[in-house]
């Protein structure tokens, strides 16, 4: 389980910056440049109440067999990960060690933020490691769904012919695999 712990500083883009729309449906993915880094966030309503969502991402490795693009999850400490997420094709897949923070806003929103940290523990192997990768998942009430929101910084790492390409389907998959951990589907964008 993640604890409760003090935000770590991150550094996401402002409310105020202008995002780009890659694209409407099934998920919105829309893309950013903070600071000479590229940033992208999907959002998408899935079929489950918000406590379920955030009950599941709290337990994210517990549920990893149910999503079909992170192909491994390994609690290092209650706080901190290793993901693996599955490339397509003749691809590296790529992997992270990640130090979560919780947050609940005023609204109600739980916010889970991440940012990279080096890990003794971490297994070694033949994935593109991603030590800047850093973002938020974010669960919001929706009626009796969750609008998941998935921030993240946008650097796949390694050499790709065409990025944009992975940014939209980085975008849609978080969100079909943060559905899939809950037992449910998107239900819109």
């Amino acid at each position: 389980m993640l604890p409760l712990l003090v935000t770590a500083a991150f550094a996401l883009p402002p409310a105020t910056a202008t995002w780009s729309a890659l694209a409407t449906s099934p998920v919105q993915i829309e893309c950013t440049d903070q600071g000479g880094r590229k940033f992208c966030r999907s959002t998408g309503v899935i079929g489950t109440p918000q406590a379920t969502a955030v009950a599941t991402f709290a337990k994210l490795d517990e549920h990893q067999d149910k999503m079909a693009k992170i192909s491994r999850i390994v609690r290092l400490e209650s706080d901190t990960l290793y993901v693996v997420m599955d490339y397509p094709g003749m691809l590296s897949d790529r992997s992270y060690v990640a130090k979560f923070s919780r947050r609940t806003e005023a609204d109600g929103t739980e916010v889970f933020a991440w940012v990279p940290v080096a890990h003794a523990g971490a297994p070694e192997d033949n994935t593109v490691r991603l030590t800047w990768l850093e973002g938020e998942w974010r669960f919001q009430a929706s009626g009796g769904n969750t609008r998941v929101t998935y921030v993240w910084d946008a650097d796949p790492g390694g050499s790709l012919p065409d990025a944009s390409i992975v940014y939209k389907q980085a975008g849609r998959l978080a969100i079909e695999d943060m559905a899939n951990a809950c037992g449910t589907s998107i239900v819109s964008p």
